[in-house]
């Protein structure tokens, strides 16, 4: 294990220094990178059973291990058809570390692979472009946030009955603050915004436009997990 220094040369990782270029605002110039020894990529058989497009994904992927500014991190990467590379880097947990409740399924992700921080190269149209993160336990919480006001205000409007938001969880948050949540009782996913262009998602029904949508493709967490995977794999190699 050796600490990266990025003012000397070492031994050039490619899909690292893809990530970097692609992700260029992620390291700052005192930014302490070290990698990893390599090891063999494990998934539980939990794991397989429940998530077989995105275990597809992974197993086709190259790993660096590696840590940034002390947090852990796996690098995934792919060769796409079109002669690029693209990748996910996600950040390794702790249960400890989780700020909410999660769902099993949800859990199970993060035991086998951890959060998406970010990726890069991504398909078109792909559910982790734009995104701030995915998936990760320490970044999720519980209702929509900041968006209580604007949500009550636009009922208020549009005549419509507020649903119990409080419960749900935000796995992923948008750039432009737009949240993917999911119902713990029932698994369901909901992506909330207030303005977007997604053609993936549908106005929910006896909501005001622009607040709750469901999306077309999927029910699920786990549906959400394995259409994000299917996505990928339309790309690589």
């Amino acid at each position: 294990m050796g600490i990266f220094n990025r003012n000397k040369r070492k031994e050039t990782n490619k899909d690292f220094e893809t990530f970097k270029s692609e992700v260029s605002w992620f390291l700052n110039p005192n930014s302490q990178v070290e990698f990893e020894e390599q090891q063999e990529m494990w998934l539980s058989e939990e794991f397989k059973n429940t998530f077989p497009k995105l275990t597809e994904l992974i197993l086709k992927s190259r790993q660096t291990y590696l840590k940034i500014d002390h947090i852990n991190y796996t690098l995934f990467a792919w060769d796409t058809i079109d002669g690029q590379i693209c990748g996910w880097l996600n950040q390794q947990e702790t249960e400890e570390e989780y700020k909410c409740e999660l769902i099993q399924e949800h859990e199970l992700l993060i035991r086998n692979i951890g959060g998406i921080r970010e990726s890069f190269n991504q398909p078109e149209d792909s559910f982790s472009n734009n995104q701030n993160f995915m998936f990760i336990g320490s970044e999720c919480s519980r209702g929509i946030g900041d968006w209580e006001d604007y949500y009550s205000m636009t009922c208020e409007e549009d005549g419509k009955k507020e649903i119990d938001h409080s419960n749900l969880l935000a796995f992923v948050y948008e750039a432009n603050g737009a949240l993917t949540l999911y119902d713990p009782p029932t698994k369901k996913v909901f992506l909330f915004s207030h303005d977007h262009c997604f053609e993936n998602v549908e106005f929910m029904e006896n909501q005001p436009e622009y607040t709750f949508h469901t999306f077309k493709s999927v029910v699920t967490f786990e549906d959400y997990v394995e259409d994000l995977a299917r996505e990928w794999i339309e790309i690589i190699k």
